[in-house]
């Protein structure tokens, strides 16, 4: 597993930010983080001269300004030991590459962005990050439960896949949640072939599948007994789509999936399931687990091509 001890929470000052505090108040108190950044990239934090002739009582710089913002909503929603070490952080430029480059620089762990559905911004920046950042990365919707009672791993039985399943454990160890594996399967165009039907040879491939699983829970050292599992059949080629159907269905309140599956060079790379599955706008937390030295090293390996 992949011990989260370092979070950047991106902020943009708008409503989002009450939601995203409450959250990071509420995993910090199951996680035992170390350290809280709070980061607000502004496009520009220079006054305008015609605003300072019309308000002459702007003295105070923008950023100090906007960290004096960030700090009463602080106050108001973040609750965490003394022990965790809480700096706010306001910097100029471009968010994007402002907020990669600081989570380097910081050797943050997870990043976590808010997910927005009828809040005002355009929800670009979150989908850029995870695609971009080293680390992982946790997307908070607008009316996401503040609660983990019930994690659904989506899972393809990949070595990634373990990953994935490794911080689930963590998780439920520290919430009591249960956890629930959640594969989907497809029906191969030849059935016909041998004389079944498409609902036939879907329980045929359904088993397979269940019994996969099975065996992915013992080699996990996953509680069998405890364990939820949720066999889906993706007849449209849109595992994305089933993956957020079921965790509605089932009653699921935090996804948990890696960002690379069978194939793929690395997991910087974010795969195209799970930027599928955070592009569908809900209510329930994806959290994208990467492996930050393997990506910090696949990035240096292509440096020197």
């Amino acid at each position: 597993m992949f011990p989260i001890k370092r979070v950047l929470v991106a902020l943009d000052l708008t409503e989002m930010d009450n939601q995203l505090i409450a959250y990071t108040s509420y995993l910090t108190e199951i996680l035992s983080i170390d350290a809280l950044y709070f980061y607000h990239v502004a496009p520009s934090l220079e006054i305008p001269n015609e605003i300072l002739k019309e308000f002459p009582a702007l003295l105070a710089p923008a950023d100090e300004s906007l960290e004096k913002i960030i700090q009463d909503k602080l106050d108001q929603y973040l609750k965490c030991p003394e022990s965790t070490q809480v700096k706010i952080e306001v910097r100029e430029g471009n968010a994007e590459d402002k907020i990669l480059r600081w989570s380097d620089i910081k050797e943050i762990d997870l990043i976590i962005t808010g997910r927005k559905g009828t809040l005002k911004g355009s929800g670009l920046l979150p989908g850029r990050l995870a695609k971009l950042a080293h680390c992982s990365i946790l997307m908070v919707p607008e009316n996401a439960k503040i609660k983990i009672s019930k994690i659904m791993v989506p899972v393809d039985f990949s070595k990634s896949s373990r990953f994935a399943i490794n911080e689930a454990q963590l998780f439920s160890e520290k919430t009591g949640a249960k956890i629930a594996l959640q594969n989907t399967y497809t029906v191969p165009s030849g059935y016909h072939t041998i004389g079944k039907t498409f609902e036939e040879f879907s329980e045929i491939m359904r088993g397979h599948a269940k019994n996969n699983a099975l065996l992915f829970v013992k080699e996990t050292e996953l509680d069998e007994a405890e364990t939820e599992l949720i066999i889906t059949l993706d007849n449209d080629d849109q595992p994305a789509d089933k993956i957020n159907e079921d965790a509605k269905k089932f009653g699921c309140d935090l996804i948990i999936m890696t960002s690379k599956g069978r194939t793929g060079l690395a997991s910087v790379l974010l795969g195209s399931v799970a930027d599928k599955v955070l592009s569908i706008k809900g209510n329930i937390p994806v959290l994208i687990i990467k492996n930050k030295k393997q990506n910090l090293g696949f990035l240096e390996a292509l440096l020197r091509l």
